[in-house]
């Protein structure tokens, strides 16, 4: 018998929620539909998403489910990583019952740790044979650590925030890139093909205060994803940023921050839509964007008016400076 978190994870993928997550927060009733218009969600179905194998970190739920879901509809395999194996199992029978089988493979470990890392790239390279992209999108909340305990969603600054925080959200946000880029590079590199896409913050974020770990974090990500970007030119192998633009309504943001039923928080305005970074993390995957490389593509900025996803791309990256500032 399930728990009822992996229920609700369940129940979230199949897309009738009528239950309470484990963390406490309602989720939406009834069937999820996508915030995008069918017309921007057909454009996203590239002909080279068939059999693309995508390997998604924290791929259970939040953005990294959205995005899987959306893989899965234009052909893709997916290949999915998050610490907690019930929720998993329940996901991959989902995605079996709706796509068939052979579509979607699952792995059961934690970013933060090395060995995890490799195992989870190693398994996904055994199941189904290559790596064509890495998104890493697993990632801790600061609101998992204030003052007031696991979950207060009280700013504090850095002084009073507990060194836990510190060690989890960097070991996770910014080490566990490391780690899964880093194993699954050298197998791009030698196939001469790859996309590493990570998932960052706004930059307002990065420098707000009372969040000294998480915004910084994400900087040193985008940094280094910079970086990387610089190092695979001539490899075949991509690396770009993707993030929503704002706070967007999945479980990372919780009930004491913005109160309401996850699914139906968007509808007011408070938080941006849940899958609001879907069609450019779709999009990043296909060979339209291949040789696209060291680009910050901003979901809320996708254009649904535009004629074509290529034309909404470009209106979604952020311009590129030659030496960014944070001062």
């Amino acid at each position: 018998m399930t728990s009822r978190f992996d229920r609700a994870q369940f129940l979230r993928a199949a897309g009738a929620v009528t239950v309470l997550a484990a963390t406490g927060q309602a989720l939406a009733a009834g069937p999820f539909k996508s915030s995008w218009p069918d017309a921007t969600l057909k454009q996203l179905r590239h002909p080279s998403l068939e059999d693309r194998v995508v390997l998604i970190t924290g791929g259970s739920r939040g953005f990294g489910w959205f995005i899987a879901e959306e893989l899965l509809k234009g052909g893709a395999k997916v290949a999915l990583t998050a610490r907690g194996e019930g929720a998993l199992k329940a996901v991959a029978a989902d995605i079996e019952n709706r796509y068939g089988k052979g579509r979607c493979l699952t792995v059961a470990g934690d970013v933060s740790r090395q060995p995890d890392c490799a195992r989870m790239v190693d398994a996904t390279l055994e199941g189904f044979g290559r790596i064509d992209v890495l998104i890493n999108n697993a990632g801790r909340s600061p609101q998992d650590f204030a003052s007031g305990g696991a979950g207060n969603a009280k700013r504090v600054p850095f002084y009073e925030t507990p060194d836990e925080a510190l060690h989890t959200i960097i070991d996770t946000n910014f080490k566990g890139v490391w780690y899964m880029s880093k194993a699954a590079a050298p197998h791009m590199v030698k196939r001469k093909f790859g996309k590493i896409i990570s998932v960052s913050t706004s930059a307002g974020n990065m420098v707000r205060a009372g969040n000294p770990i998480y915004g910084p974090g994400k900087a040193a990500l985008e940094a280094m994803t910079r970086v990387w970007a610089q190092e695979l030119k001539g490899t075949g192998v991509d690396a770009n940023i993707i993030l929503p633009g704002g706070a967007a309504d999945t479980s990372f943001i919780r009930q004491e921050v913005a109160p309401g039923a996850v699914g139906e928080r968007s509808q007011d305005g408070r938080l941006l839509p849940g899958d609001v970074i879907v069609p450019p993390a779709v999009w990043l995957c296909t060979d339209a964007t291949n040789g696209v490389t060291g680009v910050r593509a901003v979901g809320r900025n996708w254009d649904k008016s535009a004629s074509t996803a290529e034309e909404a791309f470009r209106k979604c990256l952020d311009p590129h400076v030659d030496v960014p500032q944070i001062m």
